[in-house]
């Protein structure tokens, strides 16, 4: 992502009326000097502590390399602890500026509207219009900055006015309804004599003040004036309509990006892009006539049919429907325009960030734990899988999928978090494009909606897991462990379906138990069980490639599996099958030998039969093996093979040589060799090099012997037993003394 211009703004509940206008403040200026912006908002107020968990996880998505400043307004959020935790967060992480709106912090530069200019001019309309003398401040708590700064007003005006300020005449309250709930009964009580007025220094308190005073019986403002201070919409709806003073919010913006630009650039001076002031609304309160009536401006009107369009839809029912993260793609899609102001369809971006393991299931259909720290180190783009089955994947560190944000234009990106509870999903990007004021309350609400299907379609993955795991447990063949016969058709299936997507071929081999039936006959059904048990637990240990065994018939098996070729792999899976059945037969002490037949084939996943046609060719080719004269030969010879192969183990340091082997069995290279290959289903050379280093590797751990003593043991000289060693186990003779192995190495 190149590098712009930009700063981060950290607020909450973006939504409402002061908050949005704090934020256009901050983006007319911000675009004037040829800054972005983006904003990390988050809904912590109605969660429990887990949901808040979630919420908040969205501040270690910031990467503060890609900001020029930050600004910080802590009065947005409600919940104490989440403020402090943002406050050491940028304390610690941020090294750019950091300005903090409306509340002192010493690490931080502050700025706040001039609360106390403000409340003057109440307490003089007060004084000078209403003819007030006695009058009471309530304030808010003492050590809170706005609260001292519109007392300090109050205590002008009536310097101003010639009025004495006595010690019970300023009243600390809360900014809520409990101090204003007090004062007001202890007026009705006779406890405080009664005053010309209040002067209240928020809305929350004045209204309630009247509510407390007209239960008394006390009336406002016949017997007493109240006045507020904040200009919210709900003082003017109150009976009776609270005086009060609406103070520029979007001023306090401009004033904020103009300090946070002073910061950013020290010694440059920065001028406000607009001038506007607050406003005394006058209403009955005071006794004034109303002289603010609200009317729905333009953009409470296109609230308002947004809202109702919302309200008609159903796209939470459509999202916790959807069957698959495609599905739900498509969906969120089609649904989209609801994040979007109707003026700003063409200059506003929506994106989806889901982190890489959004979603992970165990084998056993249980979920891993749940990310909830961070976020994963892979993103990708959810609307990415409506065109394609694959998605593209960009780093968190990035914070902005690639080629999403326009060159040379100045934006606002609003960052909010997908989650449910504690568990993190991703993000969500709401980007306008040379928009300062289009900001749509419908954003969290649809991330919302969107968090909560999310979190219905991972508890559907889960359960399909589970219930697959069930189906594949109920196929599995009593006798042996692995699949019946009755899932060939459905594994065929999936192998071909995911070979087709990764581009892997086809591998199936059908391996054939011969002469079982001359062991039941001699020596009992049990004992044909206990092979039939031997060699499947061989076929699945041979498994090592994610290959699928399922027995086909009673003593026949087949393998299936998808993956890349490797023709460089010197032991194939028939190869690694036939040496460990023969392992067998050295070691079961029985008084048979089992042998098997093997075939293979490999397929394109666009041309591979259906498994019937499959099978039956498979079949086809067990019989041509089964009939061809190797296999006589094979028993013919079997005896002398082994006591040579016995010959070769217990004497690795003799020379081994292919022409003296075949002189001891008296048949010509070409003819030994072919069936030393058939009979055990490795080279004999090869199988001459495995003897010395198995016996090297005995030699290592179980004596003190010196490399050149156990060179000399498995007939190599010291340099070529040293090179040979380092390549075939993939360490040194030294390492694999001192117990380092590598990964699936066996000692």
């Amino acid at each position: 992502m190149s590098r712009n211009m930009r700063i981060g703004i950290i607020m909450n509940r973006i939504y409402r009326e002061t908050n949005q206008q704090i934020l256009k403040g901050i983006l007319k200026q911000a675009y004037s000097l040829g800054y972005s912006a983006a904003v990390f908002s988050t809904q912590e107020e109605n969660q429990d502590e887990d949901g808040r968990y979630g919420e908040n996880n969205l501040f270690s998505l910031i990467n503060f390399e890609l900001f020029d400043g930050f600004i910080f307004v802590p009065h947005t959020f409600i919940v104490p602890d989440t403020i402090q935790k943002i406050a050491d967060f940028l304390t610690e992480k941020c090294t750019k500026p950091v300005l903090c709106l409306g509340e002192e912090y010493p690490q931080f530069p502050c700025v706040w509207q001039d609360d106390q200019a403000e409340f003057i001019e109440i307490v003089r309309h007060l004084i000078q219009v209403h003819n007030c003398r006695s009058i009471l401040c309530l304030t808010g708590p003492e050590h809170v900055q706005a609260a001292l700064a519109r007392e300090t007003g109050y205590r002008i005006a009536m310097k101003e006015a010639g009025l004495e300020v006595g010690p019970e005449d300023v009243i600390y309250g809360d900014f809520w309804q409990s101090s204003a709930e007090k004062l007001g009964h202890a007026l009705a009580d006779g406890i405080r004599p009664m005053p010309d007025a209040v002067a209240c220094a928020n809305d929350a308190m004045a209204m309630n003040l009247c509510n407390t005073l007209n239960e008394r019986g006390i009336r406002v403002p016949e017997d007493i004036l109240v006045t507020g201070y904040d200009g919210t919409i709900q003082a003017q709806y109150h009976k009776p309509g609270i005086s009060t003073y609406r103070t520029s919010w979007l001023m306090l913006g401009v004033r904020a990006m103009t300090r946070m630009f002073e910061l950013m650039d020290p010694g440059e001076e920065c001028t406000p892009c607009c001038i506007e002031h607050g406003l005394l609304l006058e209403n009955k309160s005071c006794g004034c006539t109303p002289n603010s009536r609200i009317f729905l401006n333009n953009s409470m009107i296109d609230d308002h049919v947004m809202e109702q369009r919302y309200l008609d839809n159903n796209m939470s029912n459509q999202l916790l429907m959807s069957e698959s993260l495609t599905d739900f793609s498509r969906i969120v899609n089609h649904w989209v325009y609801y994040v979007f102001s109707p003026k700003y369809y063409d200059k506003e971006q929506f994106v989806i960030c889901l982190c890489s393991d959004w979603d992970k299931v165990n084998a056993d259909g249980l979920a891993q734990n749940h990310r909830t720290d961070r976020y994963s180190r892979r993103i990708f783009s959810l609307l990415d899988t409506i065109e394609t089955t694959q998605q593209s994947y960009f780093s968190s560190d990035d914070m902005f999928p690639p080629g999403y944000l326009k060159e040379d234009t100045v934006s606002v990106s609003f960052f909010a978090p997908i989650h449910f509870q504690k568990h993190c999903f991703g993000y969500a990007i709401l980007t306008l494009n040379e928009v300062a004021d289009g900001f749509n309350l419908h954003f969290p609400r649809f991330c919302k909606d969107v968090s909560n299907g999310l979190e219905c379609l991972c508890i559907k993955n889960r359960l399909k897991s589970m219930t697959y795991r069930a189906f594949l447990s109920d196929t599995r063949d009593t006798l042996t462990g692995v699949y019946r016969s009755s899932t060939l058709s459905r594994f065929w299936k999936e192998l071909a379906e995911k070979g087709a997507t990764y581009g892997e071929t086809l591998h199936m081999c059908m391996v054939s138990v011969s002469g079982l039936q001359q062991i039941n006959e001699t020596f009992g059904q049990v004992e044909g069980d206990q092979v039939l048990m031997q060699i499947a637990a061989i076929l699945m240990g041979c498994c090592q490639n994610g290959e699928i065994c399922i027995r086909s018939s009673g003593n026949e098996f087949m393998l299936l599996g998808s993956h890349n070729e490797q023709n460089d792999a010197e032991t194939t899976l028939e190869e690694m099958i036939a040496e460990r059945v023969e392992r067998y037969n050295q070691t079961s002490g029985r008084p048979y030998r089992v042998q098997v037949f093997t075939v293979s084939e490999k397929e394109v996943p666009q041309l591979a039969p259906d498994s019937d046609t499959m099978y039956q060719h498979m079949k086809k080719l067990m019989l041509e093996k089964k009939k061809s004269g190797h296999s006589r030969a094979e028993q013919l010879y079997y005896a002398a093979f082994s006591k040579l192969r016995r010959d070769i183990y217990q004497n690795p340091e003799e020379d081994w040589s292919v022409n003296r082997c075949s002189q001891i069995l008296e048949m010509s290279v070409s003819h030994f060799q072919r069936l030393y290959r058939s009979v055990f289903g490795i080279s004999c050379m090869r199988d001459v090099q495995n003897s010395k280093l198995c016996h090297a590797k005995n030699l290592l751990l179980h004596t003190s012997d010196t490399l050149q003593s156990i060179a000399e043991k498995c007939g190599y000289d010291y340099s070529h037993f040293m090179r040979l060693f380092k390549k075939e186990v993939g360490m040194t003779p030294t390492a694999y003394r001192s117990g380092v192995q590598i990964e699936g190495e066996e000692v």
